[in-house]
């Protein structure tokens, strides 16, 4: 079975921006004032060193643009506006040990939130350009908690494609070619991005939640590598990668199973495209486009169904 070899940084950088109105030079005082339940203990003993770096930043002076970070929900918009609209920010950082993940991003993440809750701010994910939605962190990581950055884009191009529905027409299964998905957060857990291309309209939640699937599988992997104390900086991984019904459910936390029909497992292969991006797509002795391989009997019809998180604030956060 063919292999890809893949670098593992020593260290991962990810970065959280709060934008207030006003943002006060002792943040790591303001912090250490604002509870976070579970992460009280965890900001206390990083602040100030380069797992948790606080700084302030203004608009004059930035080498960032507040313009590229969106909403995924419509009903963020408006954060999104007032994250857009800030004159002042503060910047949380977390250079961190590989093996320091994911609690250092998940520590990060908390105190990004806290100086938001703090300063009456709007949080964001630097990483994966999304604003946060209010709330605490929860304690146990969850993929699905918005680490991926695994938004859709508009159905059908915004209106701009015009081709069949598969429903309607079976020649629309390969009608358009316009979806393309990228991951946006897995680097700060020292693995490449995922991405899958040419993905018809209609498919494009089938394509999301493959590359759902996927990312959890990897990081599994990852972890249970990492556990061994490796002394080298790369790892392999197969090309080709066997998804089950767990790694689905694994995706959205061990609280939420999403069952699937079969069939399960199912396979999908990785090609790399960059030393930093992985390809997904059906596996080598598939025959037909991605669109067959995501509209056919391949892939469990589950896949099709599931797009919000159980992560998401209607639902218990952190205890």
């Amino acid at each position: 079975m063919a292999a890809i070899a893949l670098p593992v940084p020593a260290t991962t950088v990810s970065r959280f921006a709060v934008a207030a109105d006003h943002v006060p030079h002792d943040l790591a005082n303001l912090l250490l004032r604002t509870p976070t339940g579970p992460y009280d203990a965890h900001i206390a003993g990083r602040v100030g060193s380069p797992a948790l770096d606080l700084a302030r930043d203004h608009v004059t002076e930035m080498r960032w643009d507040p313009l590229r970070v969106r909403a995924v929900r419509p009903e963020d918009r408006r954060a999104e506006w007032a994250f857009h609209d800030a004159e002042e920010f503060a910047l949380v950082t977390a250079a961190a040990p590989i093996t320091d993940q994911p609690r250092a991003v998940q520590v990060a993440r908390a105190a990004a939130r806290a100086l938001a809750e703090a300063l009456g701010g709007v949080a964001a994910d630097l990483v994966t350009g999304h604003v946060l939605v209010p709330g605490a962190e929860r304690p146990r990581f969850v993929l699905a908690d918005r680490w991926l950055g695994d938004a859709l884009p508009p159905f059908r191009a915004n209106g701009r494609c015009t081709a069949p529905d598969p429903e309607r027409d079976p020649e629309g299964v390969n009608g358009c070619a316009c979806v393309g998905l990228r991951t946006r957060g897995l680097r700060r857990f020292g693995l490449p991005e995922l991405q899958i291309t040419g993905v018809a309209c209609p498919h494009d939640l089938a394509a999301l939640n493959v590359l759902r699937s996927t990312a959890r599988r990897l990081l599994t992997d990852h972890w249970s590598w990492l556990a061994t104390g490796p002394a080298d900086r790369s790892r392999t991984v197969d090309r080709d990668v066997h998804l089950t019904e767990a790694d689905f459910g694994d995706f959205w936390g061990s609280g939420r199973r999403v069952r699937l029909t079969t069939p399960s497992p199912f396979q999908v292969a990785l090609a790399p495209l960059t030393p930093r991006l992985l390809t997904v797509g059906p596996p080598a002795d598939f025959e037909g486009t991605v669109n067959d391989w995501l509209w056919g009997d391949q892939i469990p019809l589950g896949l099709y169904d599931v797009i919000s998180s159980p992560a998401d604030p209607s639902l218990p956060t952190a205890a």
